[in-house]
């Protein structure tokens, strides 16, 4: 699994851009606001249908335009394919094969893309929404039914808490929690499957990166070990008849991070947390690609900003060894070594121009 190439217009500073990529790494260079993390914003938006940096389609639209798009060829072991995303501030249309598609979900299959960046660190900092995406994003390529599983829920969710506003009676509350139980446990088989695969991965990296701490991980499944999901809504129906809201479910689950026996959040530095984020990164690569024999495409941008030359160094290592794509940015040639891999191409940006260096 490898982008071939990228074609990108009015997204931020870049008004056209047409690109070939090497298979194993790309390095893109220049300076503050060049556009090289815009060009890394293009390749997340192909597989997510949106930017790891922003959500709002009117910041990535280029002065003066309505629309921007991006589209690409990804290879794979039996075919190329070809992605397309057209956005603005009404809507996205997107394309496979140039066939109109409904669901991003096909365009993340084909380009499982991961990256990480200066706001990566939230994965230990943030809110358990953050971590429940992190495993979520393993379910949903190594287990074909999680996706279907997660919409079904969550859309029993949503009826549930519209029961619970209107005050309707018990019987209809009942027969919604039922439902509910029935998706969230299978939810929670997924995530806790995913769990126990990415433990050990995690622990190999982090012991690389965070040789000197004791880090662990431990997943809370959002409502008590001792019940099934059932029992535990039945248990707060009082509370959620005042509060309005379910209360417990896989919709509460979060990945608990500890440092030396201490919630990571609080007890770890920020470069302890970018290390520990780093490590999540490398576990999840090697997961997916354990799992599911996909080939993962990895963004790391400014990662020299955020970590010192020898855990960088240490990053890149790992990326190597795991075989998976990778497209870097970075300010000097200098900052980032690419001798460990066989195909690489390196890029100069400037203002929002992408050049090969040759």
């Amino acid at each position: 699994m490898a982008l071939q190439s990228l074609l990108v217009q009015n997204l931020r500073i870049i008004e056209q851009l047409d690109v070939s990529f090497a298979a194993d790494a790309n390095l893109f260079i220049g300076e503050n606001g060049a556009g090289k993390t815009s060009i890394l914003e293009a390749i997340d938006i192909l597989s997510r249908g949106r930017s790891f940096r922003e959500r709002r389609t009117t910041s990535l639209l280029r002065k003066d335009t309505e629309e921007l798009i991006v589209s690409g060829k990804v290879n794979s072991t039996e075919q190329t394919t070809h992605l397309g995303v057209q956005k603005s501030s009404r809507q996205t249309t997107l394309h496979c094969n140039q066939e109109k598609v409904t669901s991003i979900s096909m365009h993340a299959s084909y380009l499982p893309v991961l990256s990480m960046h200066p706001d990566t660190h939230q994965l230990i900092q943030g809110s358990g929404l953050q971590r429940r995406n992190y495993i979520d994003w393993s379910a949903f390529h190594v287990k074909p039914l999680f996706l279907q599983n997660w919409r079904e829920y969550s859309k029993c969710l949503r009826q549930r808490n519209v029961v619970l506003r209107n005050n309707a009676s018990a019987g209809e509350l009942l027969v919604w929690t039922k439902q509910l139980s029935t998706m969230g446990e299978m939810i929670n088989i997924a995530r806790s499957e995913i769990f126990q695969e990415i433990s050990p991965i995690f622990s190999e990296f982090v012991s690389i990166l965070l040789p000197e701490c004791e880090i662990s991980l431990n997943y809370h499944r959002g409502w008590s070990e001792e019940l099934s999901l059932e029992a535990a809504l039945l248990e707060v129906h009082n509370q959620e008849l005042l509060s309005k809201t379910t209360r417990c479910g896989p919709h509460r689950a979060d990945l608990k991070i500890f440092l030396n026996q201490q919630e990571a959040a609080a007890a770890a530095s920020r470069g302890q947390q970018k290390l520990i984020a780093a490590s999540l990164l490398l576990a999840q690569i090697d997961h997916i690609q354990r799992y599911s024999e996909q080939k993962c495409v990895v963004l790391l941008d400014d990662i020299r900003a955020e970590l010192d030359q020898q855990h960088a160094n240490a990053l890149i290592s790992a990326l190597q060894t795991l075989g998976c794509q990778v497209f870097i940015t970075a300010i000097e040639l200098d900052q980032i070594n690419l001798n460990g891999w066989e195909d690489t191409k390196v890029f100069h940006v400037k203002q929002g121009v992408c050049n090969p260096v040759k």
